[in-house]
């Protein structure tokens, strides 16, 4: 039985169709995720499911008793209400009561001595006793904490809050409302790895409907059992998980690309035959006439548009980010102590740690955007630094009125890539900005089309220092694939900064993660990180943890049967100064294991203290090592 269903819907923005004559049910204990890329009508499919936005054509059909809450990415709520009141919107007999005593409770604080309040909360108290209301409140606050607000939060009203705070809010209360279908619009945006690990979980439960965006591919895969990809004016079903979905995607564009070759090939033949000189109108001829009209006519089903992000990174030294006891602090709190590091030219560098650790804090100390609180920051003088922060809502603000081509524009009217000249328009297309979009406000444009356009904006400007903060957000799942390949080749530092666990683990090769105001280094990728902190990837079986390193070697797409056919893949730019680094490195990782190795055999004094160091000391260089060789015969063993 269906909760929702769109029958023969379509909606239109503008003079593009979003979907047309589509046919979409949701069932009660249904798992589906949408993608598609930015602008092609995700959000505006699941504001049609929640009864928001109307259909142009079609029908809408939904029982009116049926519960459907949706989380949008701009959620709206009541600045004036503290955080408890807004979560405690809900319905119910229980959420009533508890949404009064959040508000009668917040007025009291404020007047202790009125009697009347006293009396009012004393009888609230008594009715809640009985419905069952406490336990309710205690769950509301349980989800608020694991989401990141904490109890000093908590107290607070809605226009005090962060966007992110606020967004968090805006979560927590759609999930402990328990509708029968849950609408959400890229949840994981302002969550931290932990809150993102939870989140699944908590889906994993939820009893009712489900309804996904999001850009996180580990959630989709592990949560979703349908995926219904918007693309083109088509919202097309699959079923099984982004995995499946993966599969299945390429089997069809291989597919479609072997009946266009077919047909060309026809084509080809059919006007070749034409060519050879006048023939006798026979019915021969006009049946081959007919047969050409026919092809041509036929509504050829459109190829994907493919966005393309070439490397254009300017040359950089030997030297790209110094910092020597680096000390980062906002306001009189401290969140970073004593940090030293030399950032080298092809460095891809993941930090992470929970929300407020500082993270982005740091980052905006090497853009030169906050000045350290002690130590020494130096860039190389060949530097040429980029910083895609979160707040590509800049662009909003900025530029506005201002039309699309204009803001890449003032960066650069025309660019060099691959050492092809690119105008600002041909750039813009690359990126998925059709030359009518191109003419549009930017403030027109979707948040992932505002992000996108902001990439853009960026990566003309051929930086050779690449920080990126939170750079998933809002961007769609086929552009971060991209951006992935991207970095891959590209020849320069890269700082990220990411909750994304398929991102940190694609990207980066080394972690430093806040602990207690110091960054502690990890070699490694995030899955690998995850699986050293939990011991094992084996420990405690159905854990967040454990999932997320489950997924790393499952869940990751099968190798394409074109790389298969062609043999080993090449090593891409950024593998290539991997290895130059491990050759150069192990030598002086044995050097130091033989010191090491000396020191413990040489007759030495009572202190055990100092072997029992230099025992861990050693085991953990050993570790170290085997971790490197195996990681360079796996380099080796790919073309170069």
């Amino acid at each position: 039985m269906s909760a929702i269903s769109l029958v023969g819907a379509a909606k239109d923005f503008g003079l593009r169709s979003l979907f047309s004559d589509l046919d979409l049910h949701v069932g009660e204990r249904d798992r589906l995720g949408l993608i598609g890329p930015n602008g092609a009508g995700k959000s505006t499919l699941l504001r049609v499911l929640a009864g928001l936005e109307p259909l142009d054509r079609g029908e809408r059909r939904c029982h009116a008793r049926t519960r459907v809450v949706l989380l949008d990415q701009e959620p709206r709520l009541d600045p004036s209400l503290t955080v408890l009141e807004q979560v405690f919107a809900g319905d119910g007999e229980a959420m009533a009561l508890l949404r009064e005593y959040a508000g009668v409770s917040h007025q009291l604080a404020l007047h202790p001595e009125d009697g009347q309040l006293l009396a009012r909360l004393s009888t609230l108290q008594h009715r809640m006793d009985g419905c069952q209301a406490w336990d309710l409140e205690r769950r509301c606050r349980e989800v608020l904490e694991r989401l990141g607000i904490d109890a000093a939060h908590q107290e607070r009203t809605i226009g005090e809050l962060s966007g992110g705070n606020r967004r968090r809010v805006a979560l927590a209360a759609a999930l402990v409302a328990e509708p029968e279908v849950l609408l959400l619009d890229e949840p994981t945006n302002h969550l931290d790895a932990e809150g993102v690990e939870w989140l699944q979980s908590y889906l994993d439960r939820f009893a009712g409907a489900l309804v996904l965006v999001t850009h996180d591919r580990y959630l989709l895969d592990r949560v979703t059992r349908r995926i219904v990809a918007v693309e083109r004016g088509e919202a097309r079903p699959y079923e099984g998980n982004y995995g499946t979905y993966l599969g299945l995607k390429a089997a069809e564009e291989e597919a479609e690309a072997s009946t266009a070759a077919k047909l060309k090939g026809t084509l080809r033949r059919e006007l070749a035959w034409l060519r050879q000189g006048p023939k006798a109108r026979s019915t021969k001829q006009k049946a081959r006439l007919q047969r050409i009209d026919a092809l041509l006519e036929a509504p050829a089903r459109q190829g994907r548009t493919s966005l393309a992000m070439a490397a254009t990174a300017r040359r950089i030294g030997k030297r790209a980010i110094t910092a020597e006891g680096l000390a980062v602090a906002v306001g009189e709190r401290t969140l970073l102590h004593d940090f030293s590091y030399d950032f080298s030219p092809e460095d891809r560098v993941g930090i992470i740690g929970p929300n407020g650790a500082g993270k982005s804090s740091l980052l905006e100390v090497i853009a030169g955007r906050r000045p350290p609180s002690a130590g020494l920051l130096e860039l190389g003088a060949t530097v040429k630094l980029a910083y895609f922060d979160q707040h590509s809502d800049v662009l909003l603000a900025k530029d506005g009125k201002r039309k699309v081509i204009e803001v890449v524009q003032e960066a650069a009217s025309r660019v060099q890539v691959d050492g092809v000249e690119l105008t600002a328009s041909q750039l813009l297309e690359r990126f998925l900005f059709p030359p009518a979009q191109q003419h549009q406000p930017v403030a027109k444009l979707s948040g992932g089309e505002r992000r996108r356009l902001h990439l853009c904006r960026l990566l003309i400007e051929a930086p050779n220092v690449l920080l990126l903060d939170e750079p998933t957000n809002d961007l769609d799942v086929h552009t971060l694939s991209v951006l992935e390949e991207f970095l891959d080749d590209f020849r320069g530092c890269v700082v990220v900064v990411s909750h994304d666990r398929w991102f940190l683990d694609r990207t980066v090769d080394r972690l430093f993660h806040f602990e207690d105001g110091r960054l502690e280094r990890f070699e490694g990728n995030y899955s690998s990180w995850l699986e050293r902190k939990a011991g094992s990837p084996a420990t405690a079986p159905g854990s967040a943890a454990a999932a997320a390193v489950a997924q790393v070697a499952a869940k990751r797409p099968a190798p394409s049967a074109k790389v298969l056919a062609d043999g080993p893949r090449r090593r891409s730019f950024k593998e290539n100064r991997e290895l130059e680094r491990l050759e150069t490195e192990l030598p002086q990782l044995e050097q130091q294991r033989r010191e090491l190795e000396q020191h413990l055999a040489a007759p030495s004094g009572p202190d055990y203290a100092r072997l029992e160091e230099l025992t861990h000391e050693l085991a953990a260089l050993v570790e170290r090592i085997h971790a490197a060789e195996e990681r360079w015969l796996a380099l080796s063993e790919l073309a170069a």
